[in-house]
């Protein structure tokens, strides 16, 4: 076998393990994919409700306030002009050579020519496309935008992995449009949930990944104590440091179902988050489900490190 080869695959139990690990991980990346992606477009609608639902302009109230800065001698009189004139007018210029920009980068990416009338035309179209989307962000109760751009995009990722025969994708696709549809027709009319909604997925998004990282080998380890400890010992010494690391993973996930399903946890006393209506359990219902993870795979890792005992494979350098 060549240096460079990869390793024979696993048989038996152990490819079993390996094989219901790496389908674990692959849910928790298209999860953590998912969560980003909602985070970032409710942080967007939100955004774009608290700038266009009202009249009022926060970058003519800026303006005045530079202004002042410079000795306007009356800048408060400057508001209605630039919030009804000055303000609408960047918009739209920054929208319309937004869209030119990427058009021309567009082109320019796969060698062909790129007219200006055509570079125009996809400008005026960013512009109504924008105006477009705000009115019906703004207009439109939040469950129905938010239900709709979701189903657009599981749809989206739906037909891709349909194209790859990636199965996985497609139930996840399935699952997440369903569950994210019903719970969209639960979200109040403006977008007064969606802080809370984000903090609540930032926490599964950190746990998740802490899941990820320890499956990947990124989790933080202490190995200052490799130089001074004898070649012999450090087999055992990395055995004894995963067993630790096991118990204290089980230690969390005990008191995490204590929080979430113990006499007097979230679970039984039916909290109820007031923005979003989520119950209060599924917070800490990542760390149960992390941590859980994270016991079982450094428990796989000590009994691999107990039965094929090794040093570390990586030292502190530096």
């Amino acid at each position: 076998m060549t240096k460079d080869a990869p390793p024979p695959p696993r048989r038996g139990v152990a490819g079993l393990v390996a094989a219901l690990d790496a389908g674990v991980y692959r849910v928790e990346g298209a999860l953590v994919t998912i969560i980003s992606l909602v985070m970032t477009f409710t942080v967007f609608l939100d955004i774009v409700y608290r700038s266009f639902a009202t009249g009022e302009s926060q970058l003519a109230a800026k303006l005045v306030t530079v202004f002042g800065w410079f000795g306007a001698s009356d800048p408060q009189s400057l508001y209605p002009a630039l919030r009804d004139h000055f303000t609408p007018a960047v918009l739209v210029l920054t929208t319309f050579f937004t869209g030119w920009a990427v058009f021309v980068a567009t082109r320019r990416r796969q060698r062909r020519p790129r007219p200006v009338p055509h570079g125009i035309a996809a400008g005026a179209l960013s512009v109504a496309g924008a105006w477009a989307f705000t009115q019906y962000v703004v207009k439109v109760p939040s469950k129905w935008v938010c239900a709709s751009l979701l189903l657009a995009g599981c749809v989206a990722y739906l037909v891709v992995s349909a194209r790859r025969q990636a199965w996985l994708g497609v139930v996840i696709a399935v699952l997440v449009g369903g569950v994210g549809a019903w719970f969209c027709q639960h979200l109040p009319p403006q977008y007064i949930w969606s802080q809370e909604l984000s903090l609540i997925l930032l926490a599964w998004l950190a746990f998740l990944g802490a899941s990820m990282a320890t499956r990947a080998g990124k989790h933080i380890q202490v190995d200052a104590l490799s130089r001074i400890i004898p070649k012999a010992v450090q087999p055992w010494t990395r055995a004894l440091g995963l067993v630790a690391t096991m118990l204290f993973c089980a230690y969390i996930t005990y008191l995490s179902y204590e929080h979430v399903f113990g006499p007097r946890g979230d679970y039984g006393s039916g909290e109820i988050r007031p923005a979003t209506g989520i119950p209060a359990w599924t917070i800490i219902t990542a760390a149960l489900v992390s941590f859980g993870l994270m016991t079982l795979r450094f428990l796989a890792l000590a009994l691999d490190a107990i039965v094929n005992p090794r040093a570390p494979e990586r030292e502190l350098t530096h």
